[in-house]
């Protein structure tokens, strides 16, 4: 038996995609060639990068040198101005301390005029003050003194309402306590003849008994029994 095989579709597709795609010796070496002049043209840039960088380091050295040129120039011109304008500084500043000087004088003087008429005018205000307080101070003494009279009396008159209700209330004590006594003394009493009347009852019975034992022992005696018998009465 012989078998047969056939290529599947995909590799077809494939293949023709590998012959459109292919890159030809041409296309190669032009690649080729522009690498290599890519390649020169940066070194001719890195060649023309050195050399500018080696003018610019002159120029700043060069421009180093005439700044600090111009700054030691202005630092001086500075130093000079400075000196002048202290100079000048001073004298105003002599000036202005004179001046100073001056007002504070002035107003020193007036400083005293005012704190004299000003302690006048407080001395003034101070009698008028002290006769204003003297006047109130008497005005005041003569209310607290009719006040304190008004308070006298009707202390006075409660302390004499109060001595009238103390009297009153004492009395009523009194009598109270007099009407207990009599109470209490007519009970103690009364409790008196109850006793003296229940002592008085069993004398009386203590009496009749007896008088009924003499009777029976009598009667036992005469009967010749006296001996030989105990009577016991109970009342």
């Amino acid at each position: 038996m012989s078998a047969t095989y056939s290529t599947p579709k995909f590799m077809n597709s494939l293949a023709k995609m590998a012959k459109e795609n292919r890159v030809s010796n041409k296309d190669v070496k032009a690649k080729k060639a522009a690498k290599a002049n890519r390649a020169k043209d940066i070194q001719r840039q890195h060649k023309i990068a050195a050399k500018m960088d080696k003018e610019l380091t002159k120029i700043e050295k060069v421009a180093a040198k005439e700044e600090t040129k111009q700054a030691n120039i202005q630092a001086k011109e500075d130093a000079k101005l400075a000196k002048v304008e202290a100079k000048e500084a001073a004298k105003l500043a002599k000036v202005e301390a004179k001046e100073v000087a001056k007002l504070a004088k002035v107003d020193a003087k007036e400083a005293a005029k005012l704190a004299k008429v000003e302690a006048k005018e407080a001395a003034k205000l101070a009698k008028v003050e002290a006769k204003e307080a003297a006047k109130l101070a008497k005005v005041e003494a003569k209310e607290a003194a009719k006040l304190a009279k008004v308070e006298v009396k009707e202390a006075a008159k409660l302390a004499k309402a109060e001595e009238k209700e103390a009297a009153k209330l004492a009395k009523a004590e009194e009598k109270e306590a007099i009407a207990e006594e009599k109470a209490e003394e007519k009970a103690e009493k009364k409790a008196e003849k109850k006793a003296e009347k229940k002592a008085a009852a069993k004398l009386a019975k203590q009496a009749k008994s007896e008088e009924r034992t003499d009777i029976i022992r009598t009667i036992c005696e005469n009967l010749g029994q006296s001996s030989n018998v105990s009577v016991e009465v109970t009342a």
